[in-house]
């Protein structure tokens, strides 16, 4: 593991808050840009006692193959992956099959998002090896070190020293803090904190600010089975399953066959209702395993808190109530799922801000998404390396940080914010509920199967819907964020023209309304 021992006089002390695939992937592009001469004391700190994971699949798209290439990752990860990605940008091969399967005969593809060099898949594990055996000696892991909070100290110099307050009772200080702590970030909460006091009207509470309330993660209304088949077993029960034969994730899409039950001495049953449901898998581990989630939408529960934990085990008698009568290999994968747990999916939506001062949020803590794109881990890769890359140039001084940081935020949060909106539709399209496309009713005053052929249209056009959303997975290149951010850099570092008697002036403005 990495000493954090340099030669040279660091610029600057730097946290990273979080040894997740985020940290991990800056403090890997920190070390991949770093000019020795001129280096930066980073220091990461991990909640757990080691570096490990929480999840299990991952999916790796265009997007993030490139990033890893840039930072001489690409065979490692490829060699952890599932299935290489090639080199043939126009080589297009299926990433993600959609079926219609909420009916007792076989499903019925409807959809499949072709994407140049299809999906790769591996287990986050496999990643976050990768990334830990390429961490750079500048950089000193910390394990052990629950974030509970930041506060902001301003020296006689008039520049600011964070110190972090850790859950063992202990204390570090840095020049600048990073947050990749995820959906729970204490970073944000802190950060988010200090902004309310400073810039909001202090007779509204932050959880009520129309602009601070946002850093509160919001429940999507979906919850998710977990579980990991083994691909042995699935191979028993039916050797011709589609999940096996094709390497790419699948949906087993549906709706209205949820029914949940009510018992407040058991938690892991919610409220009795109907809504819509689908099933995600695809293989990791080298296709040991297949990764298995079904999620279930509760009917007005977007927006609304979460009743329980957000992870608890799961009563497989429940998980199997909810898919009752789906097609054929949708009965043969649950009856492989022994024991499940429950996640409730949450977001961070619409952060209205990424940065302040020399703080910045990366990864979820700023844009923890739903997982219908696969895209969460790619899009902490890119908010990475463009942090990575900025902080590491010699020119970025203590100084400059702030400045660095607001280019960061000018480049990824548009960007990232879109995503998390876009992966919102694509679920909803996913469980036949996005307006004007198939909604899963069923069509009347035709015969049987006039009624099917019917059916199956809607479906294609629902089919067509999802592969055009899909599409900035490859056609907006990773690359044009790194040059805007560039461009931005090198305008920051031109001196500035002189200007004689030129002020400004700052006022107290209150931007709070009671929600």
């Amino acid at each position: 593991m990495p000493d954090g021992s340099t030669s040279a006089k660091p610029r600057f002390r730097l946290a990273i808050v979080g040894g997740g695939i985020a940290g991990l992937t800056l403090a890997v592009a920190l070390g991949h840009y770093e000019n020795r001469a001129s280096p930066i004391e980073v220091h990461l700190y991990e909640a757990g006692p080691e570096i490990t994971t929480v999840g299990a699949g991952i999916s790796v798209w265009p997007r993030t193959w490139s990033v890893m290439r840039h930072l001489d990752l690409y065979d490692q990860l490829s060699r952890a992956s599932v299935q290489s990605f090639g080199n043939e940008d126009d080589d297009l091969k299926p990433a993600f099959i959609f079926r219609k399967s909420d009916w007792p005969r076989e499903g019925h593809e409807f959809g499949r998002v072709m994407v140049p060099n299809g999906s790769t898949t591996m287990h986050r594990a496999d990643m976050v090896d990768v990334l830990v055996k390429n961490l750079p000696e500048s950089c000193s892991v910390h394990t052990s070190k629950r974030l509970l909070n930041y506060s902001e100290t301003s020296k006689e110099d008039g520049s600011t020293v964070y110190t972090l307050h850790f859950a063992d009772d202990t204390t570090a200080e840095a020049d600048v803090l990073i947050g990749a702590d995820g959906i729970k970030s204490k970073t944000r909460a802190s950060m988010f904190d200090y902004a309310h006091g400073r810039d909001c009207s202090l007779e509204v509470k932050r959880e009520e600010c129309e602009r601070c309330s946002r850093a509160t993660p919001k429940w999507t209304g979906t919850v998710g089975y977990r579980y990991l088949i083994p691909t042995e077993r699935m191979l028993e029960v039916n050797p011709e399953h589609h999940a096996l034969k094709i390497k790419a994730p699948m949906s087993y899409s549906g709706k209205g066959k949820v029914r949940i039950r009510s018992d407040s001495c058991r938690p892991q049953r919610l409220t009795r209702c109907v809504g819509s449901q689908h099933i995600i898998t695809y293989p990791i581990s080298h296709g040991k395993y297949l990764n298995w989630i079904g999620f279930v939408t509760i009917p007005g529960g977007e927006g609304t808190t979460y009743p329980q934990k957000w992870v608890i085990d799961a009563l497989k008698d429940d998980m199997i109530a909810h898919f009752s009568g789906w097609e054929p290999e949708v009965e043969q994968m649950i009856q492989l799922v022994e024991k499940p747990t429950l996640w409730a999916i949450h977001v961070v939506e619409n952060l209205p801000f990424s940065v302040s001062g020399r703080v910045a949020l990366m990864g979820d803590a700023v844009h923890a998404m739903t997982t219908h794109f696969g895209a969460g881990g790619g899009q902490a890769i890119e908010d990475a390396y463009i942090l990575g890359r900025l902080l590491a140039d010699p020119r970025t001084s203590l100084a400059r940080v702030s400045d660095v940081f607001r280019i960061y935020q000018d480049v990824r949060l548009p960007f990232a914010r879109g995503v998390v909106s876009n992966a919102r539709k694509a679920g909803l399209m996913y469980e036949f509920n996005w307006p004007g496309l198939y909604d899963g009713s069923p069509v009347q005053g035709v015969p049987e199967e006039e009624a099917l052929v019917v059916e199956k249209k809607q479906l294609a056009e629902l089919g067509a819907a999802i592969q055009e959303i899909w599409q900035w997975q490859w056609k907006e290149r990773f690359e044009d964020q790194w040059e805007e951010a560039e461009t931005q850099f090198e305008q920051l570092m031109r001196p500035a023209p002189m200007v004689e008697g030129a002020a400004t002036k700052s006022r107290r403005i209150k931007i709070c309304v009671v929600m």
